[in-house]
Parts: C-alpha cells; sequence; structure tokens
C-alpha cells in the first residue's frame, strides 16, 4: 500500500492505548445498559396493567426470567469479549495471524491479494471457535429452559460452525478479493467511490425489492376484495393512497406479524404480511394449530395501515434515505482518513510499512471507529422512534387511536416478548418505542384531543 505519508507523525503506543480504551469505555457502556435492564427485570414483579388482559402470569413469569438470564448472559459475553480483544489488540494477534498466512503460502506467492485470502480463512475459523461456547449455551441451554426455541442436539450446533466456515468462505472470498483489488486500483480515494456504490446500489435496490427480495419471504399478490379491502380502502381514501399499491405477502415460514410502506412516487407500496391478519386471513382446517387465533381483525388491520401511511405522509422514507447517505458518507471519509494512518497498523504489532489492506478494514471498522459508529447508531435509533412515534400520531389523526392499541397489544400478545425495559437501555437498542411506551403515548394523545 501506499498514499500513507499525509498524517503527522504519531507515536504508535499512544493509538495504541487509546484503542484499548475505546475498547473498554464501549463493553463497559454494554454491560452497564445490561445491568440497567437487569435491575428493571428484577423490579417488574407483576404483569403491567395494561397488558393483564393478554398475558397470563405464568407466561410473563417466565418471560421475566428469561430476560434476566439473557442479560446475565451478556453481560458475560461482553466481559470475555473485552478480555480477548485487548489481549488480541495489545499482544499483536492480528500480525500473528498474517504472519501465519504468509507462511502458509511460503515462497508460492508473496501477493497480498492472496495472503488476504488464507488470512481471512484463519481469522473465520477463530472467530467461530471464540464465539462457540456463548452459542452453545444460549441455544442448548438458556433458551431450551424457557421454552423459546425448539430442541436441537448439540452436536448439531457443532455441525453448523463447521458450515458457517465453509458457507462464510463462499462470500468472503470474492469479497475480500474484491476490497483488496479495488483499494489497490483506485488507490487513495477509493472509500468515495465505495460511498458512490453502496448509494447506486441502494437506490436499485428500491426498484428491484419487490422482485428479488420480497419473493424469499412469500408471494407479494395486490390486497383482493373483500371484507377487509373495504376497510382498508376506507383509510386509503382519506389520505389519496391509491389502493392498488397495497400489497399481502403470502409468507412461506416466518411467524413474524408485520406491515411496511417503502418506495417513493409510482414504486411507493403498503406490504401487509398475511400473519398480520386473523388466522392469517384462511379458514382454520387450512392452519397449524398454534396459528388458529393469531393475527388482527379487519379494523385492526386497518389501522396498522393508517400508521404506515403516516409514514408515507411525513415523507419518512425519503428523510430515512437521505440520513443513511450522509451517515455512510461521513462513516467512508472517516474510515478513508484513519485507513491511511500507517501508526494505527504499527500501534496493534505491524512492523513500520507494513499496512495489509483487508486488516486495515478491520481495524479501522471494529476499533478505531467505534465512538463514531456507536453515536451515529444512537442518532439514528432516536430518529427512527420519533418516525415511529409521528405515525402513530397520525393514525390517531385519522380516528384509529382505539383499533391501534388494541391492534399493538393484539401483536404483543400473539409474541409474547418480555414488554419492560430500562429506558436508556432502550435508547440504545431499540428501533421501534416499547408497547407501553407506545400505549401510553396513544393515551397522551386521547388527553390531548380531548383538552385542545
Amino acid at each position: 500500500m501506499v498514499f500513507y505519508d499525509t498524517w503527522p507523525k504519531i507515536d504508535p503506543k499512544i493509538l495504541l492505548w487509546l484503542l484499548l480504551a475505546i475498547l473498554v469505555v464501549d463493553h463497559i457502556w454494554e454491560m452497564i445498559l445490561a445491568k440497567r435492564q437487569q435491575l428493571v427485570c428484577l423490579g417488574a414483579n407483576t404483569v403491567p396493567e395494561e397488558l393483564r388482559a393478554v398475558i397470563p402470569p405464568e407466561v410473563y413469569h417466565r418471560a421475566r426470567v428469561y430476560e434476566l438470564h439473557k442479560m446475565e448472559l451478556f453481560m458475560w459475553k461482553h466481559g470475555i469479549d473485552l478480555v480477548i480483544s485487548l489481549a488480541e489488540v495489545f499482544f499483536g494477534f492480528y500480525p500473528f495471524v498474517w504472519g501465519l498466512a504468509c507462511s502458509t503460502l511460503g515462497s508460492a506467492t508473496k501477493e497480498e491479494l492472496w495472503i488476504s485470502l488464507i488470512f481471512v480463512l484463519y481469522l473465520t475459523i477463530y472467530i467461530t471457535l471464540r464465539c462457540l461456547p456463548v452459542l452453545l449455551y444460549d441455544k442448548c441451554i438458556l433458551e431450551l429452559r424457557y421454552g423459546t426455541q425448539t430442541r436441537l442436539p448439540c452436536y448439531m450446533y457443532l455441525c453448523m460452525g463447521i458450515i458457517s466456515i465453509v458457507l462464510a468462505q463462499i462470500i468472503l472470498a470474492p469479497l475480500t478479493l474484491g476490497i483488496v483489488f479495488i483499494v489497490q486500483t483506485l488507490g487513495y480515494f477509493f472509500f468515495l467511490y465505495f460511498w458512490l456504490i453502496w448509494a447506486g446500489f441502494t437506490l436499485l435496490m428500491v426498484f428491484l425489492l419487490p422482485y428479488i427480495c420480497a419473493p424469499c419471504i412469500g408471494r407479494q399478490v395486490p390486497l383482493p376484495d373483500g371484507p377487509l379491502y373495504q376497510d382498508v380502502k376506507r383509510v386509503c381514501d382519506i389520505t389519496n393512497f391509491p389502493m392498488r399499491r397495497v400489497f399481502i405477502i403470502r409468507t412461506k415460514s416466518t411467524q413474524y406479524s408485520n406491515a411496511y410502506f417503502y418506495g417513493s412516487c409510482c414504486l411507493k407500496r403498503i406490504v401487509i404480511f398475511d400473519t398480520l391478519l386473523y388466522n392469517k386471513g384462511l379458514p382454520p382446517h387450512e392452519l397449524q394449530p398454534h396459528e388458529i387465533g393469531r393475527g388482527l381483525y379487519n379494523v385492526q388491520v386497518a389501522a396498522v395501515v393508517a400508521h404506515e401511511l403516516g409514514h408515507w405522509k411525513n415523507g419518512h422514507f425519503y428523510k430515512a434515505t437521505l440520513i443513511m447517505k450522509v451517515h455512510f458518507l461521513l462513516t467512508m471519509i472517516l474510515f478513508g482518513l484513519l485507513f491511511h494512518c500507517p501508526q494505527l497498523y504499527e500501534a496493534v504489532g505491524f512492523e513500520a510499512g507494513v499496512c495489509p489492506i483487508i486488516v486495515g478494514f478491520i481495524i479501522v471498522l471494529r476499533f478505531a471507529l467505534t465512538p463514531y459508529l456507536t453515536l451515529a447508531n444512537f442518532v439514528m435509533l432516536w430518529n427512527l422512534r420519533r418516525f415511529e412515534y409521528a405515525a402513530d400520531r397520525y393514525a390517531h389523526f385519522l380516528g384509529y387511536s382505539m383499533p391501534l392499541r388494541s391492534a399493538l397489544v393484539k401483536i404483543y400478545a400473539d409474541h409474547m416478548s418480555f414488554p419492560v425495559y430500562d429506558s436508556c437501555y432502550a435508547r440504545w437498542h431499540h428501533t421501534h418505542p416499547t408497547i407501553l411506551q407506545r400505549l401510553a403515548y396513544q393515551q397522551r394523545l386521547d388527553i390531548e384531543a380531548v383538552y385542545n
């Protein structure tokens, strides 16, 4: 690699201690958030009043204990990961693996392109072995104990680990070759080309999503005529949203109840999962026993559509697209600046002048960019929750407050996750307000409507 002469001279030891400090602060903060959530779970002994009609105490208790153990596992996982990551950076793990990859190829080739392939293979094996103990505990003990997972023999997860290594190489090998080749070819400002490629790809996906991604979930068809069509048409007519852009997707295997809006102009559409409909919109004899009684009534589905229309009316698709592109541009600019810092490579143990491209990607994205990515993620999560509240407000404006509330409760009852969250933990981890926050927000809107 070249183009490393623009950075001022910085002592690599200072950068090493900065990287270690970033690791410590990031992991300790995550552990503090998990502990806060655990303490909230400990204090939430009874079912919240808003959900007592739909969640039995024994189910709530099981979900609560599972959440407590999940947070305990989360803290242990971050604590262990902190110790291992500190050791990796301090003792020169990445130069060791790079040297091992060079030794493997020996005199066959000194090309960085092929050494990077062997490096990624060794790193994938190491990461799989590193994550396997926590995965086995989570899947074989924790989730089985609380009935959140079907039973699989533990050796199956070992087999899955081996398969994941093989599949990872199928994906990572061409990706690694592409990254190294592009950086070598485009030179210093390669990161701006990455941004342009990503921006073009995301715009292209707006066109291709219904034809490439959606079929992986199920078959997407226009909402058929019937009682549901009439209820949805009623709310769409109020907002002048064309009914021909409302679709239902016949899912293949997912049990997740959802509806979403995306696109713009002639490409805009609202998509309703059939799992959101009561009994999937099918006669009971065509369903599995666990599917009977799940889903929403027509007026509740219309309320969910009103919420999605709120995203459309408020221009959330455009705003989210712009925010993501600006965020990725800033990420790429910062990435480019840090990637071209030779002392950063020396800080993790490489000799002066040795700056492998693929290692640079890992060091910058995993360590150096953590402060920015963490804060940017917090701001974007806050903005996504703000969008959800705005869409809820629009549904309330259309007169769907009570149906939306009952729909939220029914969706929760169908999936039965733990409903109580620490406010700080939720701000750092949730894309949506919690069920209790959304119900409280609708109640507040009702009160505001009375007094205004």
